[in-house]
């Protein structure tokens, strides 16, 4: 049976190097691997030039925005975003406008992720104000709920409600209400005010309700925060600003929540990563319009990572402080473990065909291209990584530099199998 398509390169995934081959994919799954091209109408044939060919990386925290804040980001320019930095599945956020709190608003946010994802997609459910809802936005294709700090003041009853569902996964933001309220607005004084002691008791405060549901810790920025929810049986995934961004001072570009830490937490939070433990890597994608991050008392917290945080992060395994397989698993295999995706993060017969091919190079990070956030504070960093084409489906969405079309994307939880 002739494939759809054919990329061929030195394969890995995260069991590590499977030597050089191809990959055969049609009907957006990966049919086989094989040590010479075969017969598929499209062929993309990069042995002998040191490309890796790897599963897509998986983002399960982004906020694509769209609905009434799509002046900040909206599906497609996040998703194409995305494509560019070789990811082929991303996780959207509900801290819409309006929330994805009701079926009505869940529902009108994945028509639009239908109609204008170029990756492969899922989305989290918000706490609603109505404990009877929780059983019927579960229902909904969703990977799962988020709570945020201020669900643990405002919508307690509900948020029990969550953890009661056996299995299901819910996405924390590690904080209690009471981070939230200082007025200070400076970051020094705000990564004083938002300490990790807050994270912690947030940790703390969920185990004691004993949760039936699958818990995970997203953005953890203290190592105590990381240690906490290991010992509470929860998985738990750093963004790279906590990672890799020093120096920060009191610029807005470098406004997140929760904040940046000093230089010893983040060596530190570098060190547990580097030692295995952490489950994931995230971006916490959080794009604004150029004006929201301007004013440095008042500005809007968040990063937009989409199209070079892979780059980035690969510059540990171009260190020789990572390894080449636990990168994959961090940006691949990881949260497709905890997102409960099988097929994914896989080079395999029968995984979804997402694929990503990829060089090491030294580069320089340019102003983002595809996202409509422009102003990051990572502008002309070095970057370790060169994506010359991205697959979702087997069907190629990005390819030297361009965007090449209409995806096949899919909601892996609107089907009963990857592809």
């Amino acid at each position: 049976m002739q494939a759809d398509t054919v990329v061929c390169g030195i394969l890995v995934d995260h069991r590590g190097v499977l030597g050089e081959g191809c990959v055969a994919a049609r009907g957006g799954l990966v049919t086989g691997i094989h040590r010479k091209p075969v017969s598929a109408e499209r062929v993309l044939d990069y042995r002998g030039m040191g490309v890796y060919v790897s599963p897509g990386f998986i983002d399960m925290h982004v906020h694509l925005r769209g609905l009434r804040l799509d002046y900040k980001e909206d599906e497609r320019s996040g998703t194409a975003a995305a494509a560019s930095a070789g990811i082929t599945l991303v996780a959207d956020m509900p801290n819409t406008v309006p929330r994805l709190s009701t079926p009505e608003a869940l529902e009108k946010k994945l028509r639009a992720l239908r109609k204008r994802s170029l990756v492969d997609y899922a989305v989290y459910a918000g706490v609603p104000d109505s404990p009877g809802l929780v059983e019927e936005l579960a229902s909904l294709p969703v990977a799962g709920f988020k709570i945020y700090p201020g669900d643990l003041e405002e919508r307690m009853e509900a948020v029990k409600r969550i953890l009661e569902l056996p299995g299901a996964l819910v996405v924390v933001h590690p904080e209690l209400p009471e981070a939230e309220k200082p007025v200070a607005e400076s970051n020094s004084l705000r990564a004083v005010h938002r300490g990790c002691h807050w994270e912690a008791a947030a940790v703390q405060l969920l185990r004691s309700l004993e949760p039936r549901a699958r818990l995970h810790i997203t953005h953890a920025s203290c190592p105590s925060t990381i240690e906490h929810a290991r010992n509470s049986g929860f998985t738990v995934d750093v963004a790279p600003h906590h990672l890799l961004l020093q120096g920060w001072g009191e610029d807005c570009l470098y406004r997140v929540n929760p904040p940046l830490r000093s230089s010893i937490e983040e060596w530190r939070l570098l060190q547990t990563l580097l030692e295995a433990g952490v489950n994931a890597v995230a971006s916490d994608h959080a794009p604004h319009a150029a004006w929201e991050k301007t004013e440095p008392l008042t500005c809007s917290p968040g990063i937009a990572w989409l199209e070079a945080w892979p780059s980035l992060l690969y510059c540990l395994v171009e260190a020789g402080a990572l390894r080449l397989e636990e990168f994959l698993r961090l940006a691949g295999k990881g949260p497709a473990d905890i997102l409960g995706l099988r097929g994914y993060g896989v080079l395999e017969p029968g995984a979804r065909a997402d694929l990503a091919a990829w060089r090491p190079a030294s580069t320089r990070i340019g102003a983002p291209r595809w996202s409509k956030a422009r102003l990051v504070p990572y502008f002309m960093e070095r970057g370790c990584m060169e994506v010359l084409a991205t697959l979702v489906g087997g069907v190629p969405v990005y390819v030297e530099g361009e965007l090449t079309g209409e995806a096949e994307a899919v909601n892996p939880f609107e089907r009963s199998r990857p592809g």
